[in-house]
C-alpha cells in the first residue's frame, strides 16, 4: 500500500513539473528563450530611422519617416511612423505606432497595426528598407485595393531630433 502511494505521488508531482515547464503563462515553454534570442538577431539589423520614398502614401512630395527601435528581449520591436508636417516643417509628436516582429513559421519580417502599411513584410538589403503591402487605398492609381505593392526607404544616419522638431 506503501508503495501504491509513493508511486501516485511521484506519477503526480512528474505530471505537476512537466505542466509547469510548459505553462505559457509563465513563459518558461521549452525553447522560448531560443526562439526570442533568434528573433532577437534577425530584427536587429532592421534598427534605425528611415525616409520613405516620395509618393509613399500616393502623395508627392510628402516625407515620411519610419523609426524602428531596437528589438527587446520578448522579440518584438516597436515602429513608429511619422507623417512628417510639411506645412510647418515638423515631426508630429503622436505617431502611428506598431511592432515589427519575426513570423512564427519562417524567417520573414513583418509590421503589425500600422494602418497605412497593411500586412506589411519587410526586407533590408544593405540601407535599403523594402516594405510590401496590401494597396488598401490604392496607391498605385489601378483601381484596385486588392493588390500588393512595394515602396522603399532609405536609412538615415541621424536621429529624430535631427530630422526636425516637434510639431
Amino acid at each position: 500500500m506503501q508503495s501504491r502511494r509513493s508511486l501516485l505521488t511521484l506519477s503526480t508531482l512528474a505530471s505537476l513539473v512537466l505542466l509547469a515547464a510548459c505553462d505559457s503563462s509563465s513563459g518558461g515553454g521549452a525553447g522560448d528563450g531560443d526562439e526570442n534570442l533568434e528573433a532577437v538577431a534577425l530584427l536587429a539589423p532592421f534598427t534605425g530611422i528611415y525616409e520613405l520614398q516620395d509618393g509613399w502614401k500616393g502623395d508627392f512630395g510628402d516625407r515620411g519617416i519610419l523609426l524602428i527601435e531596437t528589438p527587446g528581449p520578448e522579440g518584438t520591436s516597436v515602429v513608429q511612423l511619422y507623417d512628417y508636417d510639411d506645412i510647418d516643417n515638423c515631426l508630429p509628436t503622436r505617431p502611428s505606432t506598431g511592432e515589427l516582429r519575426k513570423d512564427d513559421f519562417s524567417d520573414r519580417i513583418f509590421m503589425d497595426d500600422i494602418l497605412q502599411f497593411n500586412e506589411a513584410e519587410l526586407m533590408l538589403s544593405g540601407t535599403t528598407l523594402t516594405i510590401d503591402f496590401n494597396d488598401d487605398f490604392d496607391l498605385n492609381n489601378d483601381g484596385s485595393t486588392l493588390d500588393r505593392i512595394d515602396i522603399d526607404a532609405e536609412q538615415l544616419g541621424l536621429t529624430l531630433s535631427d530630422v526636425g522638431p516637434d510639431c
